[in-house]
């Protein structure tokens, strides 16, 4: 067998049994593949399930679009997933020649009760009848909603489940198709159960069957998906709806001036353009930290190089060609490449599942996160670039022999010679520019997250408790009842023991703005003074409960708070100081506009400015804030926040308890202390800074591993001079400097070197950041703990090198 085995395979042979004789450097080479592969693979499988996997709509994918408005006159946002239309408008551009359908869906909060389980909201959607069948999605039981069954928003009659409800809250009843279930206080027939994993458009539940005919034509706030026909392009479509939507802008000049469309690919109405650039990101991170890990191993494929030398110069001197001795360098490569990545992809799905289970979020369901073929393409192409970066340099050395020099310097030690030295150093100070371009993005990163975990709101949130809840049923169709409920709870609230103020509000500070508006002012109320502004809101009490005092005026009177037509308002401190600068605001008039027609009110008091919407997230709208009684607001979802005497933590168990005894059907969700709540909202920062901190520390581990490697061989190679030094009156410490020396040539090379990487990796990540300036001492911090960890791996074999015997050293060369 082994006479008949072929010339590769024997060098496959040769090639492993010198692995096994070094299993130090063997384990040491699969971990570090393992690590550098499985880091690579685990991101490229996420950018591959938000960018590249299809989605869960077969063939249709490519030709299903999202509608979206936009307005001339406003600040268009390039992330369209919020940004809806009217039901009216949508009428009209169904009309359109160039799609096999159009549908349309908006997301509701549903209550489930009526059954031996709890009341539970669930998220859901109002769709057209023709969606389901528009995307390719079949009911696994029962059918799809009929035309007829379609009606306004609370009155349908029929629902559909998706599999996951139908298994948790009902049991996976084989007979649910035809039977009743109380949703928002009705009975409503369940006509079909969704296939499993269907939750469109990203995490709902629960679908009605809806027409708005009344909808008017201003309230946009339906998301429409259009099906192209074969052939037709998204740039056609585009010209087509544009051109509609300027015909009913001259048509309807009230509510449509300034509007048009915007098409967008369906996957990129769901995955903006900032998620794409943070992929890209981390990508370009797990690049760097293979890059290392392929410097790092070159370097000690070449020092294995050196001590074949002999070998193969006897080859060549025997009669073997150029090809025969790349091959038989390479095949040590090749052995480790391929296990190496098999550990990789244990690893990666080690790696995923750690990122699953770090996502605070649920996330989409058409995000497939995990190994396909395209991630196992990937794992491969990524073996042959590492067994390519790895082996060739070393191979191509070593398939061109100096066969005197080699035979005759072999015996005497390693040496590479200075052009191996040059290459070895080149490696090493590759090493140190790639790990401190990381060092720099990671600190970025998760100075940025701190800093939004840190941001001020406008208040101190320590103690407070916050909550959400929905307020469904026919029982409260009349904005007196929900306004007494919701006073009730504010009671129930605030008299619990340790708790000292509550408040109801539309919106939960540094989680969600409010409601948008056109405000002018008494005297100036055209076009051109229009301001955006965001409106919320409340019940009596809110700024007690934050423990920030009215600046002016007063609050709102239970009477106020109960009338929807009351006609006072409050204004925060910025807004006053923008609308009347050095004046008091205090029985000015404020209107919101709606088409032609004004909502007049009166200032009634200024107060303190709170930040609204997500930290980071800030516009010029969400800082200027106008604060309503909650009966001009009026809706069934509501917010609640708690001051506690002592920690919020201590209110959740009483909170939810005295709230179902007031309303066994209102359920409460997210309820939890708001420095919680601010980790919900801020959980993507934490998992990329988390992400980039790995990365960094990997890199900066290999890095050093490269220096240390550098120099033992460096200590070996040298160690007959270093002994002559020493036993002509060299000091130790003499020794240690001249290896420090060339540290500090090497470590200094790669640190400017890696000066210009970072700027571009800093100037790459600001559209990401929050509350981090990029300057000279950024970059100082990060030299100075990579400067020390090469001293450190320089140090060690360096002592080492200074206790070196000079009768040992001179005697063993």
């Amino acid at each position: 067998m082994v006479t008949t085995m072929s010339g590769p395979l024997r060098d496959l042979l040769h090639a492993w049994r010198g692995l096994r004789q070094k299993p130090g450097f063997l384990v040491g080479s699969l971990l570090t593949l393992a690590i550098g592969i499985g880091a690579n693979v685990t991101i490229f499988s996420f950018v591959n399930g938000l960018s590249l996997r299809p989605m869960p709509f077969g063939d249709r994918t490519d030709r299903l679009v999202t509608m979206h408005p936009t307005n001339r006159f406003e600040h268009s946002d390039p992330d369209w997933g919020d940004a809806e239309i009217s039901y009216a408008d949508f009428l009209d551009f169904r009309t359109s020649s160039s799609v096999d359908g159009m549908a349309a869906y908006f997301l509701r909060n549903f209550v489930l009760s009526g059954d031996a389980s709890s009341a539970e909201r669930v998220l859901g959607g109002s769709i057209s009848p023709e969606l389901f069948p528009m995307l390719g999605i079949e009911p696994m039981m029962g059918r799809q909603f009929l035309p007829e069954e379609a009606a306004a928003p609370g009155q349908e009659s029929v629902v559909m489940l998706t599999e996951g409800l139908w298994r948790r809250r009902y049991g996976a009843d084989p007979l649910i198709v035809g039977k009743t279930i109380t949703v928002n206080d009705r009975a409503r027939t369940v006509v079909g159960v969704l296939p499993p994993g269907i939750r469109f458009p990203l995490n709902d539940q629960l679908y009605a069957p809806f027409r708005w005919d009344e909808s008017p034509r201003s309230s946009r706030n339906i998301n429409a998906v259009a099906l192209l026909r074969p052939g037709v392009g998204i740039a056609q479509f585009q010209s087509e709806m544009s051109s509609i939507a300027k015909r009913l802008e001259e048509q309807y000049p009230v509510t449509n001036r300034g509007y048009g469309v915007q098409v967008v690919p369906i996957r990129r109405s769901y995955v903006g353009a900032g998620v794409d650039r943070m992929g890209i990101i981390l990508m370009t991170a797990v690049g760097f930290v293979l890059l290392i890990m392929c410097a790092n191993l070159a370097n000690l494929m070449l020092v294995r190089g050196a001590g074949r030398r002999r070998e193969l110069a006897v080859r060549s001197a025997m009669g073997a060609g150029r090809s025969r001795l790349l091959w038989a360098s390479l095949s040590e490569s090749v052995l480790l490449a391929v296990p190496g990545t098999l550990l990789g992809l244990l690893v990666s799905q080690w790696a995923i599942d750690w990122m699953i289970s770090a996502f605070t979020e649920q996330v989409p369901y058409w995000f497939t996160f995990g190994i396909d073929w395209r991630v196992a393409t990937f794992a491969v192409g990524i073996a042959i670039f590492t067994t390519i970066a790895v082996g060739l340099l070393p191979s191509l050395r070593a398939a061109k022999p100096d066969l005197a020099n080699d035979l005759k310097e072999a015996g005497r030690g390693l040496s590479l010679g200075r052009g191996g030295q040059r290459l070895q150093a080149a490696l090493a100070i590759t090493q140190v520019a790639l790990c401190f371009g990381l060092l720099v993005g990671a600190n970025l990163m998760v100075r940025s997250f701190l800093a939004i975990q840190h941001a001020d709101l406008g208040f101190d949130d320590g103690p407070i408790l916050s909550g959400r809840g929905y307020l469904a049923g026919d029982a409260y169709n009349d904005i007196k009842a929900r306004t007494a409920f919701y006073q009730n709870v504010v009671a129930t609230l605030s008299s619990l023991p340790g708790a000292s103020a509550a408040v109801v509000t539309t919106s939960i500070p540094g989680d969600d703005g409010g409601s948008d508006r056109r405000l002018v002012i008494d005297g100036r109320t055209g076009e051109a003074d229009l301001i955006d502004v965001q409106a919320i809101g409340v019940t009596p009490g809110l700024f007690d409960t934050i423990n920030r005092p009215l600046l002016e005026g007063r609050d709102f009177t239970g009477q106020e708070t109960e009338n929807e037509h009351a006609d006072v308002a409050l204004i925060n401190q910025q807004l006053a100081e923008r609308l009347w600068p050095g004046e008091s605001p205090l029985d000015r008039r404020i209107g919101f506009r709606f088409g032609d027609d004004i909502q007049w009110m009166r200032v009634v008091g200024v107060a303190p400015n709170v930040s609204y919407e997500e930290v980071g997230e800030e516009t010029d709208q969400s800082r200027l804030n106008v604060y309503v009684p909650y009966a001009m607001d009026g809706s069934r979802p509501m917010a609640m926040l708690v001051r506690a005497n002592g920690s919020p933590d201590a209110l959740i168990g009483p909170a939810r308890d005295a709230l179902r005894r007031i309303g066994p059907t209102f359920p409460v969700f997210r309820l939890m202390p708001m420095r919680v709540l601010r980790k919900y909202t801020s959980w993507e920062d934490e998992f990329f800074g988390d992400l980039m901190a790995g990365f960094a520390s990997s890199a900066l581990l290999l890095a050093c591993l490269g220096i240390y490697a550098l120099i033992s061989y460096s200590v070996g190679r040298r160690s007959r001079e270093i002994g002559v030094r020493l036993a002509l009156g060299a000091r130790p410490a003499d020794v240690v400097k001249m290896l420090l020396r060339e540290t500090v040539r090497i470590g200094g090379t790669g640190l400017f070197a890696g000066l210009t990487l970072a700027v571009v990796i800093a100037r790459a990540l600001s559209g990401t950041l929050y509350g981090v300036r990029v300057d000279a001492w950024l970059f100082a911090t990060m030299a100075l703990p990579l400067a020390a960890a090469i001293f450190l791996a320089t140090w060690l074999p360096a002592r080492r090198a200074a206790r070196i015997e000079p009768t040992i050293a001179l005697r063993d060369e």
